[in-house]
Order: C-alpha cells, then structure tokens, then sequence
C-alpha cells in the first residue's frame, strides 16, 4: 500500500522557537467512555465542493485534557488544541514559521530617532471584511484591545508575557492606576494600532497571534458582572465553554470526550467536516485505539517499533520534527546548592534510554532548546557526561560525606541524609522514555548512601504539583512557539520559571536578545543564555524527538490534508478543507 509518508521523514524548517507550553511526555490514565462512534452510512454535503462525505464525525485520540479551554489560561497542549479550533487569531503561521494574515491584514512601521536608531514600531490591524464570532455578531477592534487589557491585567495568572512587550504605556497600566493602554489604540470598528518603544523581534507573534475573544461573552459572566481591572473571576468563568472566531464551535467536554461541531459563520467558509471530537485516551492506547475504530486519527509516540506496527495495521501515517523537546527539570529552591544539582546531573544516563526507547527516531541534545529552532547552537557539545564519581565529588563538595549507619553507607550533611524526590507523569507505569534514565539514577544514588524517590503520578497531579512548586525534580517538555524568547521560562520574572533560576546575566541576555532583530546578534545572547543555564544546573536536556501522526484512510481523505507539513503546519493547518471519505 502507497504511504502517505515515506518511512522515517523528518520536515525540518530553520525557524525560530521558544519554550512556552509546558506538555508531559506521559501516558496518563485511560479512559473508560466510548461514545466516539461513527455515523457511519450517513450523508453530507460537504462544505464548499460538491464532493459528499458519508461519515460526519472525524474523531481524534487526545491525552488528558485540564478543561481550560481558554485563549487566556490554557496551559498545556491537548487544552490548546481544543482553543485554537473555537478561536481566531489576527495572524497565523505558515509552513516556514513566518507570520501570515488570518482574521486580520497587519503592516508594521518603524519609526527612527536623529541617531538613526529605532524608537518606535507601530503595528495596525485591520480585521478583514466578515470576520465573525460563532455566534455572528462582528470581530471588532472592541474585542481585540478587550483581549489585550486581560493579558496585560497586573492580576492576570495565565502563561502568556503579553505584559512584557514595551508597549506605550504598558508598565503604567500593569503596575499602575491607568485604565487603559496608551500605546493601544482604536482607529475605527475594525483597526487597531499598537505603538512600541524602540524594537521586539516577538511582538508580532505576541500581538498578532492571540486569539482574540468576544468582550461580549467573556467580559460579562453569566451573573451578569462585569470584568474590571484586577479581576480575573469574569473571563475565568468562561475556562470550560470557549467561544470564539475559529473555524469550530465548542459543544461539550463529557465523558472524556470534547465535541466540536462545524461554525457555519466561519470567515474562511463552513469546515468540510461537520463535527470532530477528541477523545482522551493513555498514549499506550494510541494504536490500538485506532485498530478498534474508537477513533480516527492519533498521534501514538513514535519509535522503530511503532512504525512497524503501524506500516503492519495498514495506516497511513506522516512523521515530523516535534516542535519541542523532552528535558528533566530541577527547582533551584528546594535544591539550592548549585553543586548537589550539579552532582544529579551527571547521574543523567541520557543516550541509552532514549535510542532504546525512540531508536533513530529521537536524538539526544545538548541545550535546553528544540533543536528545530534557528537558535539552536549547532555546535553545543555534551555538557555534564554520565559520570558517578563526578557526581559523587559535587556532592562532597556541596558538604556532604558518607557514613556508616546500621551496616549501610548514608551520603549526609549534617547528620540529614541526601534525598531528592523526583515526578514524572507516567501514569503509574513508568512507560516514559526518560523513566529509565531516573531508575538508573535511583541506583547509582543508593550505590552512594542517597535516596531518589520516584513519584509517577497521572497528569493532573503531576502539573498541580509543578505548578505549586512541589518537586525537587521532574520529568516533562517544553511545547515551543515561533520566536525563541526565553523571558517566560528563564528570566527571574518569568511566569514559567518553574526551575526558579535567579541569574542576573541570564536575565540581561534575554532582554538583550529582545532588544534586536539582528539574528546574529541573537544567536550569541541565546547561545549564552542557554551556557548559564546549564551551568546552573536547572535543566537538563534530553531528546528531541518526531511526532507521529496516523491516519484511517477509509475514513479520511488524505487527499484534503496539507502537502509538506511542517512542526507548525500539520494536518489541521487547513482545517476548513480538510474531509472525510
């Protein structure tokens, strides 16, 4: 049978990443409903060709979903999957990561100083002509500064660093008792200009790319309050039912099921595919879900072992540099001795673990960043290599001696013994391709006198947990976006320092590296940025690994999917189009 994808394609772009959606490589809880039948048999006119689809519903396998399916507060990626079907963005991304128009035209003008320096740049939208939310009343230029003021909201707790970008008159209105955003402002009902002091290589993604929300729905909540500055309860009450300008409107969340139904006021026109549903499921069901028709499409973890089992299945199936990678995390707080966390990195026994588990599918890096990214340096070498008597010395070197107790050695300091708690969300299973790299660790620090302990734990435990600031250790990935600004993850006052690093420099290189838009010079704050986080020993990074993505062809029409995916261009890129057989 002819593949849709050639055995072991990878599509790479040079583009530029950053980490900014934190997703666990984890096989989280099965599910137990199975309400994702087909319609089989039954007919439908097909959005906007005369070709007829007899199947309505496409369904497609999601690991566990938060239910924050808020273009706000949605933090991890089966979350955001369900947002960016419900909601419009003003620009989207295209094959090469370049910004295109979607809801809106954009034009970005620079404004320059007598020295020949950049002192400002304006960006204006213009939403284009019948531009509407799900529920047919306008996009407007309204909504757009109302989404902005959310994120810009001194009480606003969401993942995003709107409230970064050198807008005019953003600090007065984040720290400040300004009502509104000087720098923003509304030209007419469909424009709006934006004014920045001097230049940010990240602000049209951070403009541009928000989805924008109707001030109608989540500035009113269903009590009839209002949203004001410094409270966030409004749009909060909206987390579980989305609504916005995206190609799909939200149905339900039950039973582990999120239906989507087709938005008929859709700008692009009403989707080909009336209804797609994502059904939870643990990621060791991924295949096998497909083989018993619960559902669709899936994207199982991919591995040498998986492609032959897929290829003998008889699914079709591409394969695509994951826009992101895997690492294991450590909380400069609860460790605080740079020398212990050193020492924990050269127990790290990467490579093995990962060609066992990914094969040729996955490589093992050497610097906290996809490698998909143009940031990347390509000529970063191994920083701490596997090495137990390494880190027995940092341990040592951190106070620590070991003593005889009850015939056993104990590595301690102050008569208290080292111990280290580490999560990793494998659902009770420890199926994780990082698992074996903590087992061997466990050993080699009990070899020592030391304690790992290893808490596998379900998804929902495992992020609550991270995001309280409860382990010691934890095994995750970073999902990335287009430019790879580091301020959310890295800076000090980063809303996603979860490593809760405090370096000056570091902090001085990421705005510096904002600063310009010469990649050059870029490149050597990133290549800089990422040597001090190494050496401060917060994260270690572990694969980058290809995305599977796998196909019912007797269902689908793989001739509606995009040609030459890429990690920011895949099979619902073209979600309007895209149909079933």
């Amino acid at each position: 049978m002819k593949k849709f994808a050639k055995k072991f394609l990878v599509l790479s772009v040079v583009s530029g990443l950053a980490a900014s959606t934190l997703v666990g490589c984890s096989q989280d809880k099965p599910q137990t409903d199975n309400g994702t039948s087909q319609a089989a048999g039954e007919k439908e006119s097909s959005g906007d060709t005369q070709k007829e689809s007899k199947y309505k519903t496409v369904v497609v396998a999601s690991l566990e979903m938060n239910g924050v399916f808020s273009p706000f507060f949605a933090t991890t990626a089966p979350d955001n999957d369900i947002v960016s079907m419900v909601h419009g963005a003003l620009i989207k991304t295209d094959r090469n990561a370049q910004p295109e128009a979607d809801l809106a035209d954009y034009k970005i003008e620079q404004v320059e100083a007598e020295d020949g320096s950049v002192s400002e740049t304006i960006y204006t939208f213009t939403l284009k002509d019948g531009v509407t939310f799900s529920d047919g009343t306008p996009v407007t230029a309204d909504d757009i500064i109302f989404s902005y003021k959310v994120l810009a909201d001194p009480a606003y707790d969401g993942p995003s660093t709107f409230s970064t970008l050198p807008v005019v008159g953003m600090e007065e209105y984040n720290k400040g008792d300004a009502t509104e955003i000087s720098g923003i402002e509304k030209v007419d009902d469909k424009t709006v200009k934006i004014t920045l002091k001097g230049i940010d290589p990240s602000a049209i993604w951070k403009l541009g790319g928000i989805e924008v929300a109707p001030k109608s729905y989540y500035g009113v909540d269903d009590a009839g309050k209002e949203y004001a500055k410094g409270d966030m309860s409004v749009p909060k009450s909206r987390n579980a039912a989305p609504m916005g300008a995206g190609a799909y409107k939200f149905g339900s969340f039950e039973n582990n099921v999120v239906t989507l139904n087709a938005n008929e006021n859709y700008y692009g026109g009403a989707p080909a595919t009336p209804t797609i549903k994502y059904q939870v499921t643990a990621e060791s069901n991924k295949l096998e879900g497909l083989k018993l028709e619960e559902f669709d499409i899936s994207d199982p973890s991919s591995s040498p072992d998986m492609v032959a089992d897929v290829e003998a299945a008889g699914f079709e199936y591409e394969l695509i540099d994951n826009l992101g990678y895997g690492y294991i995390g450590m909380n400069a707080e609860r460790i605080p001795d740079k020398n212990v966390r050193k020492g924990l990195m050269h127990l790290m026994n990467r490579r093995p673990a990962i060609e066992t588990y990914y094969g040729d599918l996955a490589t093992v890096i050497e610097r906290p960043m996809s490698t998909v990214s143009w940031a990347y340096p390509q000529d970063a070498t191994e920083y701490y290599g596997f090495d137990p008597a390494k880190a027995l010395e940092y341990f040592k070197a951190a106070g620590y001696e070991q003593v005889e107790k009850n015939g056993k050695v104990s590595l301690e300091k102050d008569g208290v013994q080292l111990r280290v708690e580490v999560g990793i969300p494998g659902g009770g299973t420890m199926e994780h391709p990082t698992a074996p790299v903590l087992t061997q660790m466990k050993t080699e620090m009990e070899k020592m006198g030391a304690v790992l302990e290893i808490a596998d734990t379900d998804g929902t435990v495992f992020f609550d947990r991270l995001e309280t600031g409860d382990w010691d250790m934890w095994v995750a990935a970073w999902q990335a976006t287009v430019d790879p600004d580091m301020y959310q993850t890295y800076h000090s006052q980063g809303p996603s320092n979860h490593y809760n690093v405090q370096n000056e420099e570091l902090d001085k290189l990421i705005v510096e590296a904002r600063q310009t838009n010469d990649i050059e010079v870029r490149k050597d704050c990133y290549s800089k940025a990422l040597d001090i986080i190494m050496d401060e020993a917060v994260e270690m990074p572990v694969y980058q690994r290809k995305n599977m993505y796998v196909f019912n062809q007797e269902i689908v029409d793989m001739e509606s999917l995009p040609e030459n995916m890429t990690p920011y261009y895949t099979y619902f890129a073209e979600v309007e189009t895209f149909r079933l057989k």
